[in-house]
Parts: structure tokens; C-alpha cells; sequence
């Protein structure tokens, strides 16, 4: 037991084998054997053994008469495995108890951060490990986040990451396993690197466990010793209960996030259906583009669900975002400026995309999304969490963009989202209907006369351009699609023929054998779907007065009300025809004798019986003999014989209505 030959031992002192401490107690228990006061002695200590090491042991004695005197007779026993038994116990006890203690906890706190901070206390203590931390998986990098921890240097808690993917790490091999990951000495481990973090700190033993089902881990608990530590099983499954632990809490966080999440959703929701509904009446009563600007961003930055709204658009001159309209915003917007340019960091953001894309554009975490980063300084100062931007269009046309912003993180999904898209479309809707109106009321048109040289070349249609052809009316029939009827001289029927095989936005095009005055040229009908240039003009309530293409040379005169967006008409027809010169730009009076009558006889009419009667009588169906039978000009708008003679009587009915009742007036 202690290494001694038997000779050696035999009359040597009996605290040979023990230290000096043990004896004054040994000397008191042998005399009260000796004394009677008890029939066996019993003492635990530890033998030294000869090679300088320790083993515990129990002695027990009795006393033995020898002669007039007494001396004793005992039995030494090494209870080293009893003890250790009786340590595994008391740690099997001591993990228990922090189970429990944490899982209690775990239903009162609902705070996370102070959970996983106390769990990393507890395992490190209980395990006597150097560390312990709490790892939060960021997929998306690659990486995991020192959430929380014991034992670490001041700055890795919080900030520091170890890699997720590729083996780089003892936390990324049981990412990728799945299972616990026992480490017994790091250095020489082949199943991974280890990361600088944990050599700089002399980490050389350890467990690593999942948070979460492995197929969707949360993230890693793993607790770690400076020196070479040989874990348990028990050990292992101790470190693995406090990660499920950890891991119910998270996804009941997780759940009561998205109920409260839902909630928020439900009442901001509800709350933008209202001040929807109340936009859409109050745009109705607005007769400018900026009372119902200045109406759609006073409503909703009266909502609970949202902090502040404006609305702003493109200034070509200086390829940023100008504020039209805005309510709420305190100064915001002061110390902010929106770029158009894509090499500029300032139009990576919401704005700027849905200005470029057309489409919806939110921020739901601003505090952390890289896009926002040249406002996030401004941003954290008043308080909000997430931002939308809304393209106001109609028709093709964009009109602006209309900014909201919320005080809650992810507040711009699903349902929430879509409505936000349709009240651009609201919005668009109505400056449009306001932009036609205003023209036709209007006395005054803004002329804008363009030239385009060159038009086939540019266009490179393949046919050696000839004649002449021109756009006498235009006839909106809807959803970007346009019926063009004009006059085309002979020898310019082959090029329309190729411009429609050229253009995307040319469906088609017909002729009949004259034009109605007889002269020898041709009448054609050509359909449009969604043309640049007609489909922001027609956005804006203007007309095409003129245009005309003779020996390739394009000229084309505009009507737009003074009131409209008129750069965006010129901004088209320069992207249409980059060749395009603008000749001339000036402010005319409209004839009284042309506009205000027929105003008034067409104002009864819908949009649809309106379109039947213009495109009925620019086809000829009013001629005689017809240049186009009812089943043609049907055909044309595409609807049914029947629906065609249909609204054409009722467009007749009140355009006679209103002219008898004028003249007996």
C-alpha cells in the first residue's frame, strides 16, 4: 500500500507514514481505547507514501493488553474508490441542483442574456473549469457571437466571434456533428484548429454541446480548463441539460416574441387600415398634388403604429432625394441626404431602391443593418427601429417616394407590407386623377416640341426608312395599353411593318386601303403596350398635339398641364430617344371654343364609354362607307361585338343628351 519494504516499517514511528497534524489525534483516540471510554477507534487520513504520494485510508483499532500495559491492534484500509464515489455523488448532487436551479429560473426570468450569464457561472463553477460561454450563432456570417461567459478577458463577451463553418473550431466541428464534443487536450486535437481566442487563453480541455435541435441549432454551450481534464459522462450530460435548458427558454422567447411581434402587427395593422380608409377619402377632396401629399403624411404620422412620414422626390440636378412633403419628422431630415447614385453609399438605402426598383423597400433592424449605415447616427438619436419606402406610381409612372418609419424592429412584413404597396398605388392614383384633372380645367398647356434625328438608324429597324407617317389621336384603353391611329404615306407602310417587329412596346399595327380624305394615303391603327412616353404622359393628363416621322426624321409636340411633373415627360422621351432634342419649351393658351364645350360633353362619360366612342370614330366606324365594322373596332379594344355596340349607345346617349340640353339652354 505505501511502497515500504516490511523491514523498513518494522520499528519505525508510527507518523512515519502520516503528516504531524494527524497525531495529536491519533494520540487522543488511542488513549480513550486504552482508557475504555471506547471500544474502536476510528480516523480517515492519508497515507504518505514512499514515493512521496497520498493515499486516503480508514484505520481501525482496538486495544491490546501487553503485560501491565497496553498497546493496540488496528486494520488499515484504502478507501481511496469510496471516496471518489462519494465525490461522484456530490457532484452528481451539486449538477442536479444547478439543473433545477436554473430550470426554475428559467420559467421566472424572461430575460435571456441574465439566464445564459448565470448558466456560464454555474457550469464553471460546478465543473471547476477556467471558462465557460454561451455562443450565438449569426448563420448568415459564418460565425458564432461570445453572447455571454465566465473567466474571458474583458472585450470578448460581446464582441468577440469564432468561426461556424469549415472544422475551424471545436464549436464549429459540433455544429457540424451535432453531437457533444469532449476535448482533452486542444493542442494536439486533429479535428480542428481551435481559433486564437481560445489558444490565446491557454485553453487546452473541454465540452461543447448544440443549443437547439442540431438540424437548427441556436447556438453552442461549451466550457473549457487550462489544463488537461479528463470529462465524464456525466459531466457531458450535465453540460447538455443546462444547453436544453437554455435552449426551451430561447424558444419560448422566441414564441412570446412573435405573439407580442403578431399583436404589434395586428393593432398596426388595423390602425393602417383606418388611416388608410381615411387617406383614400381625404385624397378624394384634395384638388393638388401637395394638399394630398401633405394629407397622406399628417395621417399616418398620427397613427400609433408609426412615428413619422414624408414624402420626397428626385432632383435630376443634383442626383438626390428632395423632400416635397413630410409630418412628424422633427428635424430628422435636416441632417440627412438621399443619393440616386448607385457608386454613392448613400443610395444603398430604402429610398433610393424603391426609387430604382420600383418595389417596396424596408429596413426592419436599423440598428444593425450595414444599408443604413450613413444614417444610423441620426437614426439612433430619434428613436426609431425600422423604415419603409413606398414608390408612389400609377401606370408606369413614379411619382416620388412616400418614407415611413416605425418605433419596432421587423415592422414593415407581410400584410403590413402589401397594404403600404397599395396605398402608393392609392397615392399614385390620385395626384394622376388630379394631374388630368388640372389639365383639363387648365386655360394654359406647357408645349414641349422634340427632335429626333435619325430615328430608324438609332432604332436600327433594318429597312431604309422612306415616306412619311404620322400620330394624329391616341386612345387610352387601360393598364398601359394605347390604340395610336394615324396616316401613312405608301411607301412608309414597310417601315411601320419593322418598327413593330423592332419595338417591344409596338403590339401591332393594321392598315385600311385610304385615308378619309382621299388623297392616296393610308390610315393604320397600331397598338401600344406600356410605351414609355405615352404612359407617363397619359399618367400626367397630357397629349400628344403632334407627331410625325418623315424620311426618318422625328419631330412630336406635347401638351402636359403647367401644373404636372414635366421633367418626367421630358426625363422619358430622353430615355426613349437618347438622341432626342428638346426644340422648344413655352406656355400656351388653350382655345376656349376647343376645350370647354367638349369638356362638357364628354364629362357624363366613363372611362370605358369614352374610349369606345374616341376609338370608334377614329377607326371609321362613323364614316360612310364604314372604314371599320363593329366587330372590327370590337376586336380592337379587344371586348365583345355586343359590349362594343353596348357602351358605344350609352357614350352616344349622353353626348347627344348633352349637347340638345346645351343648345335649348
Amino acid at each position: 500500500m505505501v511502497g515500504y519494504d516490511r523491514e523498513e516499517l518494522l520499528g519505525a514511528e508510527a507518523n512515519t507514514l502520516y503528516d504531524d497534524e494527524y497525531a495529536p489525534i491519533v494520540e487522543e483516540r488511542a488513549a480513550a481505547v486504552a482508557e475504555g471510554e471506547r471500544d474502536v477507534a476510528t480516523i480517515e487520513f492519508e497515507l504518505v507514501r514512499k514515493d512521496g504520494s497520498r493515499v486516503p485510508v480508514e484505520t481501525r483499532y482496538e486495544p491490546l493488553s501487553v503485560g501491565d500495559g497496553y498497546g493496540r491492534c488496528g486494520v488499515v484500509r484504502d478507501v481511496s474508490e469510496r471516496i471518489e464515489r462519494e465525490r461522484e455523488l456530490q457532484r452528481r448532487i451539486r449538477q442536479q441542483q444547478v439543473v433545477t436551479d436554473l430550470g426554475q429560473r428559467a420559467l421566472e426570468d424572461r430575460d435571456l442574456d441574465t439566464l445564459m450569464a448565470e448558466a456560464a457561472e454555474r457550469v464553471a463553477t460546478t465543473l471547476a473549469t477556467d471558462y465557460c460561454e454561451v455562443l450565438d450563432l449569426d448563420a448568415d456570417a459564418g460565425e458564432l457571437l461570445f453572447r455571454q461567459g465566465v473567466g474571458w478577458d474583458e472585450g470578448v463577451v460581446g464582441s468577440a466571434t469564432v468561426p461556424a463553418v469549415d472544422d475551424d473550431s471545436q464549436a464549429a466541428y459540433t455544429l457540424r456533428s451535432g453531437d457533444p464534443v469532449v476535448v482533452e487536450d486542444l493542442p494536439s486535437d486533429a479535428r480542428f484548429s481551435g481559433p486564437d481566442v481560445f489558444a490565446d487563453h491557454g485553453v487546452r480541455s473541454g465540452i461543447s454541446v448544440v443549443i437547439g435541435p442540431p438540424e437548427d441549432p441556436w447556438g453552442i454551450l461549451g466550457t473549457h480548463d487550462t489544463e488537461a481534464t479528463a470529462f465524464s459522462e456525466r459531466d457531458v450530460n450535465f453540460v447538455q441539460s443546462v444547453a436544453t435548458i437554455l435552449a426551451t427558454a430561447i424558444s419560448r422567447h422566441r414564441y412570446e416574441d412573435t405573439l407580442v411581434r403578431q399583436r404589434e402587427q395586428l393593432a398596426a395593422l388595423n390602425s393602417l387600415n383606418e388611416a388608410v380608409r381615411e387617406i383614400t377619402d381625404a385624397v378624394l377632396d384634395q384638388s393638388t398634388r401637395d394638399e394630398i401629399e401633405r394629407t397622406v403624411c399628417e395621417e399616418l404620422a398620427a397613427t400609433d403604429s408609426y412615428e413619422f412620414a414624408w414624402i420626397g422626390d428626385v432632383e435630376s440636378a443634383s442626383q438626390t432625394v428632395a423632400v416635397r412633403t413630410q409630418a412628424g419628422t422633427e428635424g430628422y431630415l435636416d441632417d440627412v441626404s438621399i443619393s440616386i447614385n448607385p457608386d454613392d453609399e448613400r443610395s444603398r438605402g430604402p429610398t433610393a431602391l424603391a426609387l430604382r426598383t420600383g418595389e417596396v423597400q424596408a429596413i426592419q433592424r436599423i440598428g444593425s443593418d450595414p444599408r443604413y449605415e450613413p444614417w444610423r447616427e441620426a437614426a439612433a438619436e430619434y428613436g426609431f427601429a425600422s423604415s419603409a419606402a413606398i414608390p408612389i406610381r400609377y401606370e408606369g409612372t413614379t411619382y416620388g417616394v412616400l418614407n415611413v418609419y416605425a418605433g419596432r424592429p421587423n415592422a414593415f412584413e407581410g400584410q403590413e407590407r402589401s397594404v403600404l404597396r397599395q396605398l402608393g398605388e392609392v397615392i399614385g392614383h390620385a395626384i394622376a386623377a388630379t394631374d388630368r384633372k388640372q389639365a383639363l380645367l387648365s386655360d394654359e398647356v406647357v408645349e414641349v416640341e422634340f427632335g429626333i434625328p435619325n430615328l430608324f438608324e438609332a432604332l436600327d429597324v433594318g429597312h431604309a426608312p422612306g415616306g412619311r407617317f404620322t400620330f394624329e389621336h391616341v386612345v387610352t384603353l387601360g393598364d398601359d395599353e394605347f390604340l395610336v391611329y394615324g396616316d401613312a404615306s405608301a411607301d412608309a407602310v414597310p417601315t411601320l411593318e419593322a418598327l413593330v417587329d423592332r419595338l417591344p412596346h409596338w403590339a401591332a399595327v393594321s392598315f385600311t386601303d385610304a385615308d378619309a380624305d382621299g388623297d392616296g394615303g393610308t390610315r393604320f391603327e397600331l397598338r401600344m403596350n406600356e410605351p414609355p412616353v405615352l404612359s407617363t404622359l397619359a399618367s400626367l393628363g397630357g397629349s400628344v398635339e403632334h407627331a410625325a416621322v418623315e424620311d426618318g426624321d422625328y419631330r412630336m409636340t406635347l401638351h402636359i398641364s403647367p401644373n404636372a411633373d414635366v421633367r418626367q415627360v421630358i426625363e422619358a422621351v430622353q430615355d426613349a430617344y437618347p438622341s432626342a432634342t428638346m426644340l422648344r419649351r413655352q406656355q400656351v393658351n388653350k382655345e376656349e371654343a376647343q376645350s370647354r364645350p367638349t369638356s362638357a360633353l364628354l364629362s357624363d362619360l366613363t372611362d370605358r364609354q369614352r374610349t369606345t366612342l374616341e376609338a370608334a370614330y377614329h377607326a371609321g366606324f362613323f364614316e360612310w362607307p364604314r372604314d371599320a365594322s363593329g366587330e372590327d373596332v370590337a376586336d380592337s379594344l379587344q371586348v365583345s361585338p355586343p359590349t362594343f355596340h353596348q357602351h358605344l349607345r350609352k357614350a352616344e346617349g349622353k353626348v347627344f343628351g348633352a349637347l340638345f340640353e346645351s343648345a335649348s339652354g
